[in-house]
């Protein structure tokens, strides 16, 4: 009796717009982008240790990986992210927020999106820390950060 709330007649309709039509898929192949989130990496490691954290995040947010071809990279891109994030003091995060472009920031919140949407399940999540750089994010960037990556199709 519940069976007709299965169907997807979507794939009946011949003017359904599919996500590949809106955004244009990732220029690189997937083991290009596996290798160059690898080395990104290993760089954001350190700079890390040298107490860059606004050159580890400008580095890591530049040319990230987006779209479902690169998964492997994605998760590689995310635990770089959550290496840096992890590693900085919370007095020290609007000085690197106000350090990188407002591209970059953007692509900071779809990140810590993506951390809080997988909570506890990952090494190296801690929700608090995500939210704490969320709220200073959003002081320098505003809200206009948010909606931006609420609207952008390039999912990560």
């Amino acid at each position: 009796m519940d069976n007709f709330r299965k169907i997807d007649i979507d794939k009946y309709d011949e003017d359904v717009i599919l996500d590949e039509e809106l955004v244009e898929p990732y220029p690189k192949a997937p083991e290009q982008a596996l290798a160059e989130a690898k080395a990104k990496s290993t760089e954001v490691r350190t700079l890390i240790g040298r107490g860059d954290t606004a050159g580890a995040l400008a580095l890591v947010l530049s040319d990230y990986p987006y779209g479902p071809t690169v998964e492997e990279a994605k998760q590689v891109t995310l635990q770089s992210l959550l290496e840096i994030v992890n590693s900085t003091k919370s007095a020290e995060i609007g000085a690197a927020v106000k350090a990188i472009s407002i591209d970059q920031r953007d692509a900071l919140m779809k990140f810590l999106y993506k951390g809080l949407e997988l909570g506890g399940e990952g090494e190296g999540i801690n929700c608090a820390v995500l939210l704490g750089w969320h709220e200073r994010l959003t002081e320098v960037a505003g809200t206009g950060c948010i909606v931006r990556v609420m609207a952008d199709r390039r999912l990560i």
